[in-house]
């Protein structure tokens, strides 16, 4: 699961094996939401300057999830 970060890719040479794409989306949703609410990193400012880029096998982008997404849209409604 590599990181895009203000332009940056943080490749993510390993990845991890899952079967199907609601799988990958769940399992980088829970990723992200580990990162915004637990991670501090000197180099990352803000983790929601991120998204996850998922490529296949072959190297071919099948997800982009940013990370804004751990955040319900309901929060951002109207005051």
């Amino acid at each position: 699961m590599n990181i895009r970060y203000r332009g940056r890719l943080i490749s993510d040479p390993e990845g991890d094996e899952l079967s199907n794409e609601e799988a990958v989306h769940g399992h980088a949703l829970a990723t992200a939401r580990d990162l915004v609410f637990g991670a501090r990193m000197e180099t990352i400012r803000s983790w929601f300057d991120c998204s996850f880029e998922i490529t296949d096998e072959g190297g071919r982008t099948v997800l982009v999830m940013p990370f804004d997404e751990v955040v319900p849209a309901s929060q951002f409604g109207s005051a």
